[in-house]
């Protein structure tokens, strides 16, 4: 799932408008529906601290979610879209599982 679609699906589970979700991220509502609208990059680790704090949800879940995405995007723009989820995934947890920095 793209990470638009699935932050807008975590806001709604949460009870929260985009109005409410910036408000309690200290984020702008049209910045909020840039990203649901996936017409943003996906979010980097410190918004999605907040974002993860604001919506209740494990840091890890929805880092895993913005970095999956920011690297299908980054892999597209250099021509390789044609990779398939799985294999997305399966590099996706290798990088991961590299060396990850300590979360700050």
């Amino acid at each position: 799932m793209e990470f638009g679609p699935w932050l807008a699906k975590r806001r709604n589970l949460a009870g929260l408008t985009q109005a409410q979700l910036a408000t309690k991220t200290s984020l702008s509502p049209s910045y909020i529906a840039r990203l649901e609208l996936g017409t943003a990059e996906p979010p980097p680790r410190s918004t999605c601290r907040a974002l993860a704090r604001a919506l209740g949800i494990d840091f890890d879940e929805i880092w895993g979610q913005s970095f999956a995405a920011r690297l299908r995007r980054w892999l597209r723009r250099e021509g390789y879209g044609s990779i398939q989820e799985p294999k997305l995934l399966d590099l996706l947890t290798q990088i991961q599982s590299s060396q990850r920095p300590p979360v700050t």
